[in-house]
């Protein structure tokens, strides 16, 4: 079932033309002008009524100031104040010139003579200016809406496709947590081996499986080798981490490591006891003499417990 449509009220869209209205609720305006017609409509209208205010010179105070620093910010609005100045000058003109025109004395059974026809006839070329006014805006007004309606198009299409392509990516990332959950679910079922260490390698920005290591009742012990990168000839130290509360709940001793094939290999033990069925980090530190611990790498795993 659609969710209702928000109503707004003629002053949230004044404000909104305006630029005075909290960037939630402009940010709900610009969705629902682009799905509803009728509030689109709406907001059209307000903004000729809010232009003809200013081009009137009607438009006084605080909405005045924000009009001509907000709205006349853009180019095509100050174009669109511009022809409505023009447009109603042009309006004006006329009507003063024709009320500066002396009107004729009029004489009762007097034959009308040529002169007095011209003279009747004089404002004929002002109404044909007014009409052709007239109908220049009507015509400019249909191009900018069909323009408008173009962009509102195009916009549509592009939250459309932005639609489909977030609904591919939670496609993709429900996969993946079914496929952790059943790695998971495996890792709990096989045996350990708890004489054997696991060997766990920097965390890289590649997507890949998380390490899953399985503790049997009663173990002590975690054996862990890790695999880095020599910062040169320095002692290590090990933080474990909680990422649920991003806190270090374990260090280990200063340890120096050992060379397998070409790069060097930490060997630590973690506490078992430390360890719940749930995510987990290791951060790896170089210690230099006199110098503070530096940061080498992360090593992220997982913890099933039986």
């Amino acid at each position: 079932m659609s969710q209702p449509r928000e109503t707004f009220h003629d002053d949230q869209l004044i404000n909104y033309l305006l630029g005075c209205l909290p960037e939630e609720e402009a940010e709900r305006v610009d969705e629902e002008s682009i799905i509803d017609d009728e509030l689109a409509a709406r907001l059209r209208l307000i903004e000729d009524e809010l232009v003809d205010a200013y081009a009137s010179g009607t438009l006084t105070g605080e909405k005045l100031q924000r009009f001509e620093s907000f709205y006349l910010a853009s180019p095509r609005r100050r174009r669109k104040a511009a022809f409505a100045r023009t447009f109603l000058d042009k309006i004006d003109r006329p009507a003063q010139r024709l009320s500066a025109v002396p009107q004729p004395a009029v004489v009762t059974a007097a034959p009308k003579t040529p002169s007095r026809a011209r003279a009747s006839w004089s404002w004929a070329p002002a109404a044909a200016a007014v009409l052709f006014l007239g109908l220049s805006i009507l015509f400019l007004q249909h191009v900018n809406l069909r323009r408008e309606l173009t962009e509102a198009r195009r916009q549509v299409t592009a939250a459309t496709e932005r639609a489909n392509a977030m609904s591919v990516a939670l496609d993709e990332q429900r996969k993946a947590v079914a496929g952790a959950t059943q790695a998971l679910a495996d890792a709990r079922a096989a045996r350990p081996l708890a004489t054997i260490a696991l060997v766990l390698r920097p965390q890289t920005r590649g997507v890949g499986p998380v390490p899953i290591i399985s503790i049997a009742a009663g173990s002590r012990t975690v054996p862990l080798d890790l695999e880095f990168e020599a910062t040169g000839p320095a002692s290590y130290d090990v933080a474990l981490k909680d990422p649920a509360t991003n806190r270090i709940i374990w260090r280990s001793a200063p340890v120096s490591p050992q060379r397998e094939g070409a790069a060097p290999v930490l060997s630590i033990g973690l506490p078992a006891g430390l360890l719940k069925s749930q995510h987990y980090a290791l951060d790896l530190f170089a210690l230099h003499p006199g110098a503070p611990p530096e940061f080498v790498g992360t090593y992220a795993f997982e913890v099933a417990r039986q």
